[in-house]
């Protein structure tokens, strides 16, 4: 019988590898739509500044997913606490002027104006409980879903079976020819290959309404990050204001430091979907982003710029979404 505590930090974290596995498996089986394959089941052990985290992983349907524990009156959200605007690396840029967006003729001069910005675009310190997640290790744009797994050789499909049904009615026989992608007036599908010779991933582009999206992804068992699961997985459960610490980098990387495992890209701006369609995490700078607490503080679990994508002045980015299980032992929390 499987013990919901033991699927939460820090009891988790302190169970034998074989105890995580066999845990693991019940859980692909109680949780995970019975229709999509499930492959490649493998420990993870992942380090990030010295610490370690050690976890399982799955591949459904051609997605890699790694299992995120869940915990019981998770800190969220940043106090702000007085020793950030003591930090030169956020604040000693030359001479630029950081200039408060709903203020723009007041600089941000004194100490005081600084941790009012800060706490203007943070989420306010809470707890909430995080129910234990599978978590896919890389987002999906926001126009595109995973539709299962094809092997032309033998055409055989395993996944979304509704929407493999109108592929095949609209593109035919050039299915079989497994080409890079196929275009069409009505749908593009895209041929992503897998481990496996001769089996591809394939995603359909559609461009769908957030709460459409997340109605289709349900019918298929997934779902996709609620704001607080979200900041509960880029901390990492670490309150710091950075996921990398609470000092800026002088260089980011390309891929956020993740204690669990997962990707957020560094390389450019993104906002990430969550379950309340009005709730958008990540996003540009709200003012002008040259100094670093502005260009850096969007890849903060708790940056909230209050704005949503393509509303206002901002440019639009990247908007992407992380499809998750939630292993909830409470049928309206799934």
């Amino acid at each position: 019988m499987m013990n919901p505590q033991q699927l939460n930090r820090p009891t988790w974290e302190q169970l034998t590898g074989e105890q995580q596995h066999l845990l693991f498996t019940q859980i692909l089986r109680y949780f995970v739509n019975p229709l999509l394959p499930t492959t490649e089941i493998a420990p993870v052990r992942i380090t990030v500044q010295g610490k370690n985290f050690a976890s399982q992983t799955v591949m459904i349907a051609g997605q890699r997913y790694i299992f995120v524990p869940g915990q019981l009156q998770a800190q969220l959200g940043y106090q702000v606490t007085g020793q950030e605007v003591l930090t030169p690396q956020l604040w000693d840029d030359g001479n630029a002027v950081l200039e408060h967006p709903d203020l723009p003729a007041m600089a941000l001069t004194t100490n005081g104006q600084r941790e009012r910005y800060l706490t203007d675009f943070t989420t306010a310190p809470r707890t909430a409980d995080i129910p234990p997640l599978l978590v896919a290790q890389q987002p999906l744009p926001i126009d595109q879903r995973s539709v299962g797994l094809y092997t032309p050789g033998t055409d055989d499909f395993s996944g979304d079976v509704v929407t493999f049904k109108k592929i095949r009615q609209t593109v035919g026989s050039q299915l079989r020819q497994a080409p890079r992608a196929i275009v069409t007036p009505e749908m593009s599908i895209y041929f992503v290959p897998t481990a496996v010779l001769g089996e591809y991933q394939l995603r359909v582009a559609e461009t769908l309404p957030p709460m459409v999206l997340t109605q289709t992804l349900a019918r298929q068992g997934f779902s996709v990050l609620a704001p607080d699961e979200y900041e509960y997985v880029v901390s990492g459960g670490q309150t710091t204001l950075f996921p990398w610490g609470a000092q800026g980098l002088t260089d980011l990387p390309p891929v956020i430091p993740n204690r669990f495992g997962i990707r957020f890209s560094a390389r450019q701006y993104t906002a990430e979907m969550t379950t309340d369609p009005l709730t958008w995490r990540g996003g540009w700078p709200v003012s002008g982003g040259q100094k670093k607490v502005e260009a850096q503080l969007p890849f903060s679990a708790f940056y909230d710029s209050g704005r949503l994508p393509g509303f206002g002045d901002l440019p639009l980015p990247q908007q992407v979404y992380h499809q998750v299980i939630r292993v909830s032992f409470d049928d309206d929390d799934r």
